[in-house]
């Protein structure tokens, strides 16, 4: 549906208003499909980023830092996440024997296997881009990233 349709507006003034417009709408259609599939789960959206983080180093541990600077939401915060996620069992959190002053982040068995469990939902969150061609969806992307230049 178009933006105009959807916000009930007849017109903008320019296309980049209309832009900003439809990304701030579709940003929120996003989240409303993103965030009660990961509570179903038992996470938020920022638990997961932070656990596909860990994963991806595995069996490697992360630092704060590096996971700040990885993560899609950059202005979550990050002890807060890994405590919680502690707290649930899925990460664990050392200091660093080389540098004390680092504290290192490890996924958990537990973790992982959380993680398994959201992979084999995917394909239900993904379904509701499937309006998309994987073409427009290739160039939908692009131009996303060409737009954050």
């Amino acid at each position: 549906m178009r933006i105009e349709d959807e916000i009930h507006q007849k017109h903008f003034k320019d296309d980049y208003r209309r832009l900003l417009v439809n990304l701030l709408f579709t940003n929120n259609w996003v989240n409303q499909q993103v965030m009660p599939f990961f509570k179903q789960l038992g996470l938020t959206l920022q638990q997961h980023n932070v656990l596909g983080i860990l994963r991806g180093q595995h069996p490697e541990p992360v630092c704060f830092g590096d996971i700040q600077n990885r993560m899609v939401d950059r202005n979550s915060n990050v002890t807060r996440l890994i405590d919680k996620l502690i707290e649930k069992g899925y990460v664990t959190r050392d200091v660093c024997a080389a540098n004390r002053r680092m504290i290192e982040v490890r996924i958990t068995d537990k973790g992982l296997k959380k993680l398994e469990q959201v992979d084999e939902k995917f394909p239900d969150l993904f379904s509701k881009l499937h309006n998309l061609s994987k073409e427009e969806a290739v160039l939908a992307s692009n131009l996303l990233d060409k737009l954050r230049g």
